[in-house]
């Protein structure tokens, strides 16, 4: 079943360099963009925590190039579609070919509100590409904090063995996080806890 096209706004995905490495940031207009998609305005705080498992969605296909409105989120798809999958502690985000280790994902998972404590999973199998995964500042939606996953560079590869790791990201005042984005290879990402 594929995502509704009912509310769904389309946004260019992250722009690549001539040598095929997407750019850290993105330009201000796109950013201007992704910020006008949040009703509640640029870097609104939050007042209560949020849980994100993804299992409220009533859709578990997410059309590439669209905004998907999952409530407390929005998912901004780039070049590839995303698939929300039963995970070991509820269910996961992760690319629709997940067979496919070497697609070059490009996504945004915004919050509508900003939040100072953000934790989350993710779980990348060990013959995927290099990922890289940011954390978005309100009001500008620059990074603030960013993790890049290489593949190792060793002759055979282990099948089947998964890293599994959790982010835990507390910003300080006037800095607070809204948004996750996500470059590169494919992963599951899983529980995004939000707080105040």
């Amino acid at each position: 079943m594929t995502a509704p096209t009912q509310g769904a706004a389309h946004l260019p995905p992250f722009p690549i360099s001539a040598a095929g490495r997407h750019h850290p940031r993105q330009p201000p207009n796109e950013a201007q963009r992704a910020l006008a998609l949040l009703p509640e305005g640029k870097g609104a705080p939050a007042v209560k925590p949020h849980l994100e498992r993804f299992e409220h969605v009533s859709y578990h296909t997410l059309a590439a190039n669209q905004t998907h409105d999952l409530g407390e989120l929005l998912v901004v798809t780039g070049d590839e579609a995303l698939v929300i999958v039963e995970a070991e502690d509820g269910f996961a985000l992760t690319a629709v070919s997940e067979g496919n280790l070497r697609l070059r994902n490009a996504c945004q998972i915004l919050f509508r509100h900003a939040y100072r404590h953000v934790t989350f999973h993710i779980e990348l199998e060990s013959r995927a590409v290099d990922v890289h995964v940011g954390l978005l500042r309100h009001t500008t939606l620059t990074e603030v904090q960013a993790l890049t996953v290489h593949k190792p560079r060793v002759a055979r590869a282990h099948d089947g063995s998964l890293l599994r790791h959790t982010i835990d990201y507390c910003a300080p005042p006037l800095e607070e996080v809204q948004g996750i984005v996500w470059r590169g290879g494919n992963m599951r990402i899983s529980r995004i806890q939000l707080d105040p």
